[in-house]
């Protein structure tokens, strides 16, 4: 038989005496003589015992003062829910200022960052990596952005920007604004330009930015936005059930509009100076002309049925597939056409040009085999995105013979996800790994919204998969990954049909083919400055462009705009679960290990605790006054 050792420890002992100390001295007058004498021999004779490391003397001296207290000095009602609450708002404010200026644990909700970080991992943030924070506002005591290095992953809180659903309460208590957990991209000054899932700049000095030749960027792609027509402002207003103007936002700033006149025409206005105000004069002359927009397309798969229904003009002189490959690409508003929205209402849209490759068995495969999704989970056959709720319905599409459960795909391997986060590898014979033409088109399609709505329904169709294709080198990717190389007879049919497409179009309705416009390097191999001062994305005084590594599946700067100064808070340190090869330091340029913010607040931390153990000691050994 095992017997629990109920013997107090030193350190509990001390905390009852002084704890007691404190209660005697505030109700000594409400005991008798003989009452006070007992407690004051008792907390004299107990403190010799701690001084003396008197384990026996001292547990027996606290557990008879815990006798005593619990008949004289019992408190009331009140004053333990009033100790209870002040010590409650002691703790929070302690953690508060702690976790604002200092150091907290965060916890990933969403799979913006993958595959860097994922759902449910556990991470320690740093507050003193680039400035000290003044708790709970949106400014900083002391800020070196020489600290903050391009590839970093930062935090920053989402207060005063345009995020939906930004409320939070910090420990149930306090309300407060989320945090964002993203990588560091663009700083002040900087412009930038975007080709073949790179970013290509020069900083606010015009000097060619050499971060993004560093692995943090070469092993992520970068795509330069969520949909090419963004944030749509539609107005409220309709003259002849066409509702009109429409004004399309990228980085969450105006960019182009679309009126319908008198006359039944549209007329089509361009920002490109980031001043707010639309002119038909601007430098850049169309819409896919900014940032690189012309360099990247929006993807699906269509079947042949699906193809024949909504890109009949591609069809003529193509090869009768199963499958092929729908590339839109192009926005521009020179093409602008009239269309039915998903909400019903007729408005002015972005016109597009719209490419087919035909999809063979082999390049299904090599697609799938590059396959990555959200994180999903199945039940009752229905796959729905993590972090969702499941809602039977006709949206939610089917997947045959997979148990219930949480799953992801990643570099074409499925893998399982169990409630902790930890993930493991399915069977080569498991049913998510076992290749079919169908499957691959499913999840290609809807594997990162899980949502039949982004299935090809009707022409125009406003709600397309988040999946994107570029060229690099004269190769065409999908998913970071080559899928069709330049030498593929499939990419080179492709390519003729598109230069013939180009050559008969005509001057009111003019065609661009998707090709390879190569990067922004002049004839010299150096970058080209100039084009990138013309067609780059400039990033404001104070402000800095903050991406997920998962461009499909991250609301970022592309959505709520650029991160003001102030909103940094801190930089991740260290991934503490699940354990995976994930564990430890993430994938980014290390922060600076010694710095004037970590220098000032690890002091302050270890003088409040010098101070702290140096106070208790004292107080142990002066004389109790009573």
């Amino acid at each position: 038989m095992i017997f629990k050792n109920n013997t107090y420890s030193i350190h509990k002992c001390k905390k009852i005496l002084h704890h007691v100390h404190r209660r005697y001295k505030k109700k000594k007058k409400s005991l008798t003589s003989i009452q006070q004498k007992r407690f004051e021999n008792i907390l004299l004779s107990l403190q010799t015992a701690i001084l003396k490391k008197d384990k026996v003397a001292a547990d027996r001296g606290a557990k008879n003062l815990e006798k005593l207290v619990s008949i004289h000095l019992k408190k009331s009602l009140f004053e333990q829910i009033f100790d209870g609450m002040f010590a409650i708002v002691f703790a929070i404010i302690f953690a508060i200022i702690v976790r604002q200026t200092w150091f907290e644990l965060y916890t990933i909700p969403t799979g913006s960052m993958r595959p860097t970080l994922k759902e449910k991992d556990f991470l320690i943030v740093s507050k003193t990596d680039f400035g000290i924070n003044i708790p709970l506002m949106q400014k900083h005591l002391y800020f070196n952005k020489d600290l903050l290095k391009r590839g970093s992953i930062v935090t920053f809180s989402s207060a005063n920007m345009d995020i939906a659903d930004a409320n939070m309460m910090y420990f149930y208590v306090f309300p407060g604004k989320k945090q964002l957990v993203k990588r560091l991209v663009g700083k002040p000054g900087d412009v930038l330009y975007f080709y073949g899932g790179k970013i290509y700049g020069i900083d606010s000095n015009s000097n060619p930015i050499k971060d993004f030749d560093d692995v943090w960027f070469e092993k992520i792609e970068h795509i330069p936005f969520i949909t090419f027509e963004g944030k749509v402002d539609n107005s409220t207003k309709s003259f002849d059930n066409v509702y009109s103007p429409v004004i399309f936002y990228q980085m969450n700033e105006p960019i182009a509009m679309l009126n319908i006149n008198q006359f039944g025409s549209i007329q089509s206005e361009l920002v490109t100076d980031q001043s707010n105000v639309f002119t038909k004069e601007a430098e850049i002359k169309d819409y896919g002309d900014i940032w690189g927009f012309q360099n990247f397309a929006m993807a699906r798969i269509l079947s042949c049925n699906e193809a024949s229904k909504f890109a009949s003009k591609d069809l003529q002189d193509i090869k009768n597939a199963n499958y092929y490959l729908e590339l839109t690409h192009h926005p521009s508003i020179k093409n602008a056409k009239i269309i039915t929205d998903e909400m019903g209402r007729l408005r002015p849209a972005l016109g597009y040009s719209t490419s087919l490759i035909v999809l063979n068995e082999d390049s299904l495969k090599t697609i799938f085999s590059n396959l990555y999704t959200a994180r999903f989970c199945v039940k009752n056959g229905y796959a729905y995105r993590y972090g969702s709720p499941y809602k039977t319905g006709s949206f939610l599409p089917k997947i045959k013979n997979v148990e219930d459960g949480c799953y992801e795909f990643e570099n074409g391997i499925a893998y399982k996800v169990n409630f902790l986060g930890i993930t493991k590898k399915l069977n080569k014979d498991h049913p998510l790994n076992q290749f079919s033409e169908e499957k691959t088109k499913l999840l290609f399609n809807l594997g990162i919204e899980f949502n039949n709505y982004f299935s090809p329904i009707r022409k125009n169709q406003t709600l397309i998969p988040h999946r994107y294709a570029y060229f690099r080198n004269k190769d065409l990717y999908l998913m970071g990954h080559t899928i069709f190389k330049k030498e593929d007879p499939a990419l080179t049919n492709f390519l003729q049909r598109e230069y013939k497409r180009q050559s008969s179009a005509t001057s009111s309705n003019l065609y661009h083919p998707f090709e390879d416009l190569g990067p922004p390097i002049n004839e010299n191999g150096k970058l080209d400055i100039e084009f990138i001062k013309k067609y780059g994305l400039k990033i404001p005084k104070n402000m800095y462009l903050a991406l997920g590594d998962n461009h499909a599946m991250s609301a970022d700067s592309r959505d709520f705009g650029f991160v003001y100064q102030g909103n940094l808070k801190g930089g991740v340190n260290f991934l503490f679960w699940p354990p995976s090869q994930r564990f430890g330091k993430p994938f980014q340029p290390p922060y600076q290990p010694i710095s004037l913010p970590k220098v000032i607040i690890w002091s302050i931390a270890g003088i409040v605790l010098i101070v702290a153990v140096v106070y208790l000691r004292r107080r142990t050994r002066k004389k109790l006054k009573f």
